[in-house]
């Protein structure tokens, strides 16, 4: 991905943060809709294999989610739709959400989903938010570390898996961060 096309995903997350004045984990889904109107949330009985879809319907987004999904899927999916929402604003997504995401890693995605990942994962635990919550995990072992991505993900809302890829992101942006100095 080209990293202008980062930094305009990461600028349109960071507009949201502020308009919705998130400071500390987690990101209300809830405040979300509330504060952009346009938006519809829906349950729905969707194939197998797909989490979620994004419907336009003039200036209505409807985002349809899989009912039998659990909390923390269920708010990556809708933060992933949003993120198709706001970067693909004309076209309708269904979406199979990519369990092996990392900032870190070429995409092996289409592009558009990558960054509809990218964007859900920016928006509901960006890596300063994380960095701020989450002690040096390299030097845990690793039954702790486990309890500790654990418990991060209960802090953020995001599922455990999705946490555990996102603290690997933390640690190479940490080491990315020093390299820098």
């Amino acid at each position: 991905m080209a990293l202008d096309r980062e930094n305009e995903i990461i600028s349109t997350v960071n507009y949201l943060h502020h308009r919705l004045q998130f400071r500390e984990p987690p990101f209300s889904i809830q405040d979300f809709f509330k504060t952009f109107p346009y938006f519809q949330l829906k349950p729905a009985r969707l194939p197998r294999g797909y989490e979620g879809e994004l419907l336009i319907r003039g200036q209505q987004k409807i985002i349809r989610y899989r009912i039998e999904s659990r909390e923390p899927r269920t708010r990556h999916t809708i933060a992933h739709e949003i993120g198709h929402a706001f970067l693909h604003a004309r076209e309708e997504f269904c979406c199979h959400l990519a369990k092996a995401f990392s900032l870190f890693k070429s995409p092996p995605l289409d592009p558009k989903e990558w960054e509809a990942e990218f964007f859900a994962f920016e928006l509901l635990a960006p890596l300063p938010m994380l960095d701020r919550c989450a002690p040096a995990l390299e030097n845990l072992d690793k039954e702790t570390r486990t309890q500790e991505v654990k418990r991060l993900a209960l802090l953020f809302g995001i599922p455990v898996l999705a946490m555990r890829t996102r603290v690997r992101d933390l640690e190479k942006w940490r080491c990315w961060g020093e390299d820098a100095l």
